[in-house]
């Protein structure tokens, strides 16, 4: 927040773009605050299945087998969560109930000035339980080191302010800010959480060739074909919009 709105350096960020105001980002603190009461219900309910041995959580290398099968189990759980994550995002927009009384709260912010890092937890909480659940589910399925789990979980949360800023700063094939600014504004794109790879291999991934927010310049967006299902659009199109 200091960063993008406070530090000096901001006037430059926001030369060629419209600033938030303070009291959409007043707005989005207060939705915030409120729906961390039950968001952190969710990190509370992991903590008890792994204390109560309902999960495959372990606390040392040795018990997973040593360290290469830490690292494998380490990235079999990270790309089952990112599936997970993607296909209950993808869920939450194209189940109508789920939209209309659960996630639409978090997609009134439409617009890349209206968004914020505080607009990353200004959701209906059972939005933010959802869509952080496979972190939790798997669990019991996927041998787990303890410490990583909390960390991928605590990082999840500074990812999520990162790709609420709008701020475009990206590197492929990472799902940066700019991805997620166009899913807020096209909202049936990009529903990935932190790689590219499951909207890419389904179909629903737009690329911006040039900036998301600077006023008066509209967004061109690279239709990319996916592996399993064409999304919307067609393949290597390039729309403007």
């Amino acid at each position: 927040h200091y960063h993008c709105y406070i530090h000096p350096r901001s006037k430059t960020i926001f030369s060629n773009r419209k600033r938030p105001s303070w009291s959409i980002m007043v707005n989005q603190m207060k939705l915030a605050q409120a729906s961390l009461f039950i968001y952190v219900m969710l990190p509370g309910v992991s903590e008890y299945m792994i204390e109560e041995g309902y999960t495959k959580c372990m606390y040392t290398f040795e018990e997973l087998g040593g360290f290469g099968m830490y690292l494998f189990w380490t990235v079999f759980y990270f790309v089952l969560v990112e599936i997970g994550i993607y296909w209950m995002h993808r869920t939450l927009h194209e189940n109508k109930t789920l939209y209309k009384y659960i996630h639409k709260l978090h997609h009134s912010y439409s617009k890349p000035e209206t968004l914020t890092p505080w607009a990353s937890i200004a959701f209906h909480p059972l939005d933010g339980i959802l869509q952080a659940s496979p972190y939790v589910y798997l669990l019991p399925i996927v041998p787990t080191h303890y410490l990583t789990h909390i960390m991928m979980v605590f990082f999840t949360a500074v990812w999520a302010t990162y790709i609420h800023d709008a701020m475009d700063w990206n590197i492929d094939p990472i799902m940066g800010s700019k991805y997620h600014t166009v899913h807020h504004t096209h909202y049936i794109y990009n529903y990935g959480q932190i790689f590219t790879f499951c909207d890419w291999v389904w179909g629903t991934l737009r690329i911006p060739l040039n900036k998301t927010g600077v006023e008066g310049e509209r967004v061109q967006l690279k239709v990319v074909p996916g592996i399993f299902g064409s999304g919307r659009g067609g393949g290597g199109k390039i729309k403007t919009t």
